[in-house]
């Protein structure tokens, strides 16, 4: 495994075109966007044992065409207008690695039993639960007959499994080595396809940040979609902590340098905007006729 450090225009170089990749979608913007999408696209039915039919047999609204001007992913030009600022800022937070592994090496982190005990839930958060809060939902909808909770699931899980295999790629190609593993304590290892060869130049980017922020952000949309009472007001707030907490956990535990965890995050978000868009241009696609029809 090759532990040279890049060169400073190397470095830049990588990280910019990684972070190009990860942050063309206006985040706020476009969860905001989709809030405000009509409520017809989406299961917005109490527990009722037809709603799924009534959903697929919908016709789209105008709404749920592809715009003018859009491209054929789902994102927007008003995104990619966003590119630059992005790009940049995620160039910013990466001057902030160094600093974020000093604080994480302190013997009084490490030793403090509350910042352990977090730790151990953001990494539950960032594995079990993120993957498993989708299915799950889906099960339990489709047992009560309440199309809401399925397609709250289904989508989650896609959310979820896009993230991932977007995590999983950007992994073994980037070969970032992880701060536990760095000779010096330098974030600037990096070796094209490192990530093949060993799980220690795996760090960029954070995989536990993506799937929990993928899971939160669309929770929190499908809540306020489907105006359901308490989650509505109670359930985005609880989710994004969660996702917040899984991210500080992957610095604290070193096995991840600052920017992984906020561009994992980016990806997770990126993700869930892309499936809720996909599925809005395509109201009664064949997968939700297979998977939430009755």
């Amino acid at each position: 495994m090759s532990t040279r450090p890049a060169s400073p225009s190397r470095t830049t170089a990588q990280v910019l075109s990684l972070a190009c990749a990860i942050a063309m979608p206006g985040v706020s913007d476009a969860l905001a966007a989709q809030d405000r999408a009509p409520h017809s696209q989406v299961f917005i039915a109490p527990p009722h044992p037809v709603g799924a039919r009534r959903f697929l047999s919908a016709p789209p609204s105008s709404a749920a065409q592809a715009a003018p001007g859009a491209f054929s992913v789902g994102l927007r030009h008003g995104d990619v207008l966003k590119l630059g600022g992005m790009a940049a800022g995620a160039l910013l937070i990466a001057t902030a690695d160094r600093r974020g592994d000093a604080w994480a090496r302190r013997p009084g982190v490490q030793d403090d039993a509350t910042l352990r005990r977090l730790s151990r839930a953001g990494d539950l958060t960032g594995t079990w639960v993120a993957t498993g809060i989708g299915p799950t939902l889906w099960l339990l909808g489709r047992a009560r007959g309440d199309s809401g909770t399925a397609v709250m699931g289904l989508r989650t899980t896609e959310a979820v499994a896009a993230s991932g295999a977007v995590i999983s790629a950007i992994k073994l190609l980037a070969g970032r080595t992880r701060p536990y593993a760095s000779p010096d304590h330098s974030p600037a290892h990096w070796d094209f396809l490192g990530g093949l060869n060993s799980d220690s130049t795996r760090s960029f980017a954070s995989g536990h940040s993506a799937l929990a922020a993928a899971a939160a952000a669309t929770l929190a949309v499908e809540w306020r979609r489907q105006g359901r009472s308490g989650w509505k007001t109670v359930g985005p707030p609880l989710v994004y902590a969660l996702a917040a907490m899984t991210a500080g956990s992957r610095v604290r535990d070193r096995k991840h340098w600052l920017s992984d965890v906020v561009s994992g995050s980016a990806i997770g978000m990126l993700g869930a905007i892309s499936v809720r868009r996909w599925h809005d241009a395509h109201p009664g696609n064949r997968l939700d006729r297979a998977l939430l029809s009755r």
